[in-house]
């Protein structure tokens, strides 16, 4: 391995290494990854109330 190739392995480490720490960071923090545009989400009714649409998925599911 040259050094180069050592030098790009260490700045995309160093890259996701920063990600990870923000993702955790925000989690702990009680931060979630929505947008908060319910309407454009594609699980905003799993949002909206959770019990119900698990319910619906296992209707789903077991009705094949």
């Amino acid at each position: 391995m040259n050094l180069s190739t050592f030098l790009v392995l260490l700045v995309v480490c160093a890259c996701a290494g920063l990600a990870c720490r923000s993702i955790y960071k925000d989690k702990k923090n009680g931060k979630s990854s929505c947008g908060g545009s319910c309407s454009h989400c594609g699980s905003h009714s799993m949002c909206e109330n959770p019990k119900a649409f698990f319910d619906q998925i296992k209707k789903e599911q077991f009705s094949k």
